[in-house]
């Protein structure tokens, strides 16, 4: 059976790699992988999705992904764009899940380590002094060979553990149900919305992408992504528009239609039920913190 996008990143030899990863955009494909996953986006912006969470992702996003999370950091279209001149670069760091084994974690020393392990596996994404800290270590640990490598690596886990800026992105009981193809499907799906959601998308077309009826893709879809295609779908959109509504160079009317809503009424109702505000709620919080802080 073919386990397309299942990735084993790291050697029988290796305890941890660390990549300074560029190119025109990130790795479109949505995979998962047995090692756990540090990510520091230098260059690039697009919808980050950790597990059954889909978010906006720009310079400096700092996420941990704990062992068969699945995950994407796809770029935005414009990135794809065959005359572009935009690129990305992203400091990762995957270290084997046997680093912080079970006996290492049952350990007193160890409680707040443990504790981050915990949360890993719904991803985490860190903020404030933690990323900055973060962000200067990773640019270090390149030069560093041999054991003092893994030191550089266990004060970086040691940061991260003793934070407490960050937040959880996927749902409590998150659950990776991939197996085999699946993952190569899920992909198709999620290329496929990303690159139409701002036109309409049926079942039809999208259950016909994957060879299956609209009831079985239904059936199919919503267990591994914990949401129906509907909801991911209006995910996606409304994040676009909270990208756009920060930019302010669009009222709410051209948002809504920019995004792939029919009606403002809906684009309304849809993005209050996903950010408990309304889009210009929304814009002015974040027009407000901007002047606090300049």
């Amino acid at each position: 059976m073919r386990t397309a996008n299942i990735e084993k990143t790291l050697t029988p030899k290796e305890t941890f790699i660390y990549k300074d990863i560029t190119g025109p955009y990130f790795n479109p494909k949505w995979h998962f992988h047995p090692e756990f996953q540090i990510s520091f986006i230098v260059n690039g912006y697009g919808t980050r999705f950790i597990g059954d969470h889909v978010q906006n992702f720009t310079e400096g996003d700092l996420v941990l992904t704990g062992p068969n999370l699945p995950h994407l950091w796809r770029s935005d279209e414009a990135f794809f764009d065959k005359d572009s001149e935009l690129n990305t670069r992203g400091l990762v760091i995957y270290f084997d899940h046997e680093l912080l084994n079970e006996s290492l974690l049952s350990k007193e020393e160890f409680y707040k380590i443990n504790k981050l392990v915990e949360n890993s596996y719904r991803g985490m994404e860190f903020y404030g002094e933690t990323k900055k800290k973060v962000n200067k270590s990773l640019l270090k640990i390149a030069n560093e060979t041999g054991f003092k490598r893994i030191i550089k690596l266990f004060k970086i886990i040691n940061l991260l553990a003793n934070s407490e800026e960050f937040h959880l992105l996927s749902s409590p009981g998150y659950t990776n149900l991939f197996k085999g193809d699946d993952a190569e499907k899920m992909h198709l799906v999620y290329d496929y919305v990303m690159t139409h959601f701002k036109s309409q998308i049926s079942l039809e077309e999208i259950s016909e992408l994957l060879n299956m009826t609209t009831t079985s893709f239904c059936r199919y879809f919503k267990p591994r992504a914990n949401k129906t295609f509907t909801r991911f779908v209006n995910d996606i959109r409304i994040g676009h528009a909270r990208k756009l509504l920060l930019e302010d160079n669009f009222n709410v009317s051209q948002i809504c239609y920019e995004c792939g809503f029919n009606t403002l009424s809906n684009f309304n109702r849809q993005f209050k039920a996903i950010t408990n505000m309304s889009p210009l709620e929304y814009r002015k919080l974040f027009l407000d913190i901007k002047t606090s802080i300049s």
